[in-house]
């Protein structure tokens, strides 16, 4: 329930991460942005979202994370940040929801930061794959690459382009990164980093694959999608 609502406002860790305000109508500046809507009109929209959905039951937590099988699927908050720095929040929006796989955009656009887009992309795609995010299959029909950033494995290929002379310097680097996108300092759910270890045999065994394609794998065995995946906000 949760997981299909946060999709549906696009960006998870916005509706997660930025709930720094415990109800509507807190703001953040005094500036006036000349293309912002006017503060009501965003309120009145938040709250209509607010109340539309704040009741929906449809749907089911993840559950191949056992950890977020049983996160109370009640949970639901929606944050706001207009262009001129206002922040307008409702709901359950002081709970740490893990920001899991959108992650893989801020991973990319660290790594595009980094590198820029002739590299990242010359070693990992642009394309659809039409399967599921997992699927060994789409690997397998694409033996010289991976489809695209935001498929697991194209998310840890993508991760392993990340400079540092080891795990630990990448892995500081990458939160950091989301850190700073943020706005505030972002730490490991530790019981969801330990549930998503114990049970991601799947993501492991790209680490089979990957190295046969044209995509830089160091230091992979250390370093997998599932802990940056498990940060938070708090």
């Amino acid at each position: 329930m949760i997981e299909d609502i946060c999709r549906t406002v696009l960006l998870r860790t916005l509706v997660a991460g930025l709930c720094i305000s415990a109800s509507v109508g807190h703001a953040q500046s005094n500036r006036v942005s000349p293309v912002a809507p006017r503060r009501q009109a965003v309120e009145a929209v938040v709250r209509e979202a607010y109340e539309k959905f704040k009741n929906e039951s449809s749907g089911k937590n993840a559950d191949y994370i056992p950890y977020l099988a049983k996160v109370d699927s009640k949970l639901f908050g929606i944050a706001i940040v207009t262009t001129d720095n206002q922040v307008l929040t409702l709901g359950d929006v002081n709970y740490s929801f893990s920001i899991q796989s959108i992650s893989k955009v801020f991973t990319q656009a660290l790594a595009l930061e980094e590198l820029g887009q002739e590299k990242v992309f010359g070693k990992i795609g642009l394309e659809p794959t039409g399967r599921p995010f997992n699927s060994p299959i789409a690997v397998v029909d694409m033996p010289t690459h991976t489809a695209n950033p935001l498929v697991n494995a194209g998310a840890i290929a993508t991760t392993s382009l990340i400079s540092g002379q080891n795990a630990d310097e990448k892995w500081n680097k990458i939160i950091n990164f989301y850190s700073k996108a943020a706005g505030e300092k972002l730490t490991l759910i530790d019981e969801v980093y330990r549930s998503e270890a114990a049970t991601n045999a799947g993501n492991r065994h790209w680490q089979c694959f990957l190295p046969n394609m044209n995509v830089f794998t160091q230091s992979l065995s250390n370093l997998w999608i599932s802990t940056p995946s498990s940060a938070r906000w708090e």
